[in-house]
């Protein structure tokens, strides 16, 4: 990796615009060579983002076969017409000359300045070789946000997630339809692999490969394996073939954009530089990879990351130093949009994927401490070292090839429930079970009560958890950390974020979430079908805010006392739309709406895939998940009173509309086995494959409304109903 000056990439090539010129030519001269083929000279063709009031980035990547070691001349023409007869002086002269450089994959980022605010331009790039043959881009449609004291609507759409393996951008062929003025990419525009059979298609005509095999992580079994990116090469051919699909290409060609980044950039289920695709069998702190993965989005990315609080890709800098992308956008009076990365500053997951079932991690001293009293389901435990003499010790530690456990992890607090059902599963007598109200055992809580039946497993650390053991090891970390083990943005971050969102005088203030903000709990307590083990209350991901439930309500105590704040979150494939409100406190509350992806495989075929891929959980597990959307809304129980509206099964995207009164959303939704259809073999106009729902948030309440067949309602948290609208 070459270790380039800081802010390189971006500042060599800012251009100043100026006057208008007359039109100019772009053809060659009779007798000159054929003009070269456009598709082939810019392969991704182009791009433009982070628009403001008078800049916008301009983006594209040249390719000459035969010069690929070469930095490449070639040159911008920008004017207020698609036909160009209205040029754009660039630094006084009708073209600007950009080097492509071979150190950045030959991609060109260039901000051009000196613009007016809420206009439209048209830019195309010009590459003529060595042998005087030229070849012209296609013409890119951008817009410069409005001033920061315009009273004008904002209209944007907002998408997540968009694999490319067996699954086809329908989604954005429908957005190019719509009358927006920027989109808004919350994260996962490339998956890091080529074919994860627990969530993507193995599919020979729209699969991933790469260029260079041997530089690939090797992932799955020996029957099924699969890879997944690990050089800077890799990286860059996801990039290059996802770009590479005509649907992608034309909404960049249309729409400006404006990007972070979630997990699948790096890692699937990453935090900071480490990776979990081993759940804690092994180290996965990869560095190096995750240079990689960044270098390759800042180069393909059209972000304009020079000023505070962001900074430009520089490769001197150790991780994660070497690139901040968290940033906000002012549109007018009524809106600012407030972007965060949620990913590289946070601390692991709260429960150690590789933590022991059998081991307790709280106490009885601890939980009395942290709850205040003992829970009713705390169990009794025993210091296997040395209690019976160290005979049940002993006894797990010759089983554990048959218990499937590390022999060295039989040691220190352990649940005297799993020692016993250890026992069982050896089919040993001796020792006999230890009897559960033997005087003077102390009761505490062990990890198997997170339903984590494996030494090594995601099942009961980051998905699948048992709320109220849950909460209490929560607690008890964010108490002794004073809240750095939930602290996601990390300490500058969330200072800055805060500090943005208060100072903020815009009508709306718009936070993009990458992952998911609200509660998504199921309550099995009184569900008789399920095992015993799993009659509980359930978060079934503690991989996004579900798992820092403390910081997510020292965020919401001060997002809910600021006006018309709405978070726009991605990353869960499915569509949500709810009030998340404080614990004790339904008023103090703000809305938050969940876009479906763009292409991934849904949430519920995921949780569906999730159960049959984990021969831990039980069969019984399956028909949970063919009810879980009942179960997240059930009124009896109340897991969600928050949760308005869901959407688990379908693919789609946002669109947002903000001025002085309020804000609209309406979510575009598509079934996802039209997603996985290609274009041609569709059997209806793309126009009815979608469905809408539309919502409002209305400026001055944090009430979640919407339109049901002309009758206004709100969303009603006490009785878990839509109300007419007062």
């Amino acid at each position: 990796m070459h270790a380039l000056p800081r802010r390189r990439f971006l500042e060599l090539t800012l251009i100043s615009a100026g006057a208008i010129l007359g039109p100019i030519g772009c053809g060659s001269a009779s007798g000159s060579p054929s003009p070269l083929d456009e598709t082939l000279v810019f392969p991704q063709s182009v791009a433009s983002g982070d628009p403001r009031p008078s800049s916008v980035v301009l983006w594209t990547r040249v390719v000459d076969a035969d010069h690929p070691t070469q930095d490449l001349k070639f040159e911008l023409e920008f004017a207020t017409d698609s036909t160009f007869t209205h040029v754009i002086s660039l630094d006084g002269a009708a073209r600007r000359t950009l080097t492509a450089q071979v150190d950045f994959d030959h991609c060109v980022k260039t901000r051009v300045d000196g613009l007016a605010p809420s206009t439209t331009y048209y830019y195309r790039f010009r590459y003529t070789n060595p042998a005087g043959a030229v070849a012209t881009s296609r013409t890119g449609r951008t817009k410069t946000a409005p001033a920061e004291d315009a009273d004008v609507k904002v209209r944007f759409a907002v998408v997540s997630c968009q694999d490319y393996a067996g699954k086809y951008f329908h989604c954005y062929r429908h957005l190019a339809t719509q009358d927006i003025d920027v989109i808004v990419h919350l994260g996962d525009y490339i998956y890091e692999t080529t074919a994860d059979p627990s969530f993507q298609v193995n599919d020979p005509a729209r699969q991933v490969t790469f260029s260079k095999p041997a530089e690939a992580l090797t992932l799955g079994s020996d029957s099924a394996p699969y890879q997944a990116a690990q050089s800077l090469g890799n990286y860059r051919d996801l990039y290059r073939l996802y770009r590479s699909d005509t649907d992608l290409q034309a909404v960049h060609e249309l729409f400006p954009l404006i990007a972070v980044q979630d997990d699948h950039e790096f890692s699937d289920d990453c935090h900071a530089d480490v990776a979990t695709y081993t759940d804690g069998l092994m180290d996965e702190t990869e560095t190096p990879r995750r240079l990689a993965a960044d270098q390759a989005w800042f180069e393909y990315m059209p972000v304009d990351l020079s000023q505070p609080p962001t900074s430009d890709w520089d490769a001197s800098q150790p991780f994660p130093d070497e690139l901040r992308y968290y940033r906000s956008f002012v549109f007018g009076q009524h809106l600012e949009l407030v972007l965060t990365d949620l990913r590289r500053y946070r601390p692991d997951h709260l429960v150690p994927e590789d933590a022991f079932p059998g081991s307790v991690f709280l106490t009885q001293t601890e939980l009395t401490q942290v709850l205040g009293a003992l829970p009713d389901d705390a169990l009794p435990y025993v210091n296997i070292d040395d209690y019976a003499g160290g005979a049940y010790q002993a006894a797990l530690k010759k089983g554990a090839a048959q218990l499937a456990i590390r022999s060295t992890s039989v040691t220190g607090r352990m649940s005297v429930p799993f020692i016993n059902a250890s026992l069982t599963t050896l089919g040993v007598s001796k020792p006999a079970p230890i009897a559960l109200d033997t005087a003077g055992l102390e009761l505490g809580y062990a990890y198997h009560q997170l339903l984590k039946t494996d030494e090594f497993s995601r099942i009961g650390s980051r998905y699948v958890v048992a709320l109220g053991p849950f909460n209490a090891l929560a607690k008890a970390a964010y108490d002794a950390s004073a809240g750095a083990s939930e602290q996601l943005m990390g300490k500058e971050q969330r200072a800055w974020f805060l500090k943005t969102l208060k100072a903020s005088t815009r009508t709306f203030k718009v936070w993009g979430s990458e992952v998911c903000f609200m509660p998504r709990h199921v309550d099995l307590s009184t569900v008789t079908l399920a095992p015993k083990a799993l009659q509980v209350k359930i978060s079934i991901s503690a991989e996004d805010w579900d798992g820092f439930p403390n910081e997510r309500e020292a965020l919401l105590t001060e997002l809910s006392q600021l006006d018309n704040v709405v978070i726009l979150s991605g990353d869960l494939h499915c569509f949500f739309a709810g009030t998340p409100f404080l614990a004790d406190d339904t008023s103090k509350r703000v809305v938050e709406f969940v876009t479906g992806s763009l292409t991934s495989t849904t949430w519920k075929a995921g949780l569906a895939a999730l159960v049959d891929n984990d021969p831990s959980l039980p069969a019984e597990t399956k028909f949970i998940v063919g009810g879980v959307g009942d179960l997240l809304v059930n009124r009896d129980t109340r897991p969600n009173p928050h949760l308005a509206f869901q959407n688990l099964s379908d693919n789609g995207y946002g669109v947002c509309q903000v001025d002085s009164a309020r804000m609209t959303v309406s979510l575009f939704s598509v079934a996802s086995s039209a997603v996985g259809t290609a274009p041609g073999a569709l059997t209806a106009d793309l126009s009815d494959l979608f469905s809408e729902q539309a919502f409002e948030v209305a400026s001055g309440t944090p009430d979640l409304l919407r339109d049901n067949s002309g009758t206004r309602e709100r969303w009603d948290i006490e009785s878990m109903s839509w109300l007419a609208a007062t």
